[in-house]
């Protein structure tokens, strides 16, 4: 029986975020996208390293403010269906969030 080869490649760092009481925070959320998304390494140019650390900052507040978006969006859709199912009580707790 013949096998072929297999082909390794080096396997990136993995970052692992965790939380108390519930969800991950908008934050945290944020960090771990922009943290996908922007790497530069520490090796690079003094320039190109302080330009990518500056638009990971720019991308990181605006990643923010949608995630927060999001979030808000998601609980006034929960309390829709909430209100639309006879759950006012429950409706009025999520508004309270």
């Amino acid at each position: 029986m013949k096998f072929d080869a297999v082909e390794t490649a080096p396997v990136s760092s993995v970052f692992v975020q965790t939380s108390n009481d519930g969800g991950l925070s908008c934050e945290q959320i944020t960090e771990l996208c922009c943290n996908k998304i922007v790497n530069v390494s520490d090796s690079a140019p003094d320039v190109i390293r302080d330009q990518a650390h500056i638009f990971e900052r720019n991308m990181k507040n605006v990643v923010l403010e949608y995630v927060k978006m999001a979030m808000r969006s998601e609980r006034d859709r929960c309390v829709q269906i909430a209100l639309k199912g006879g759950y006012k009580d429950l409706a009025d707790v999520m508004r309270r969030v």
